[in-house]
């Protein structure tokens, strides 16, 4: 996990979402996650709920995100990623 890409994510979905509820929600459970050193599941689940949630995210953020993974991404982050960028805004 690449922490400042992962911290720069998180600060980027606050910013871009800081009125949004169900996102909070999830960016709380994120982080209650992480506390525990779990940032990569942090991540995981941050980003299923989103598309479970059909919530579309920046390109910007897709692009954090797929550099938080970079160090060492596996074929369900990669996964993740390209689902995403299929939805993602500009």
């Amino acid at each position: 996990m690449v922490k400042d890409a992962y911290d720069m994510f998180f600060k980027n979905i606050s910013m871009q979402f800081h009125d949004d509820s169900l996102v909070n929600a999830l960016v709380e459970d994120a982080e209650e996650l992480a506390k525990y050193g779990e940032k990569r599941v942090a991540l995981e689940n941050f980003l299923e709920n989103v598309l479970a949630n059909e919530v579309t995210i920046s390109k910007e953020a897709v692009t954090l995100a797929e550099k938080a993974f970079s160090d060492a991404p596996n074929d369900y982050d990669i996964e993740l990623i390209n689902e995403l960028k299929k939805n993602d805004v500009t």
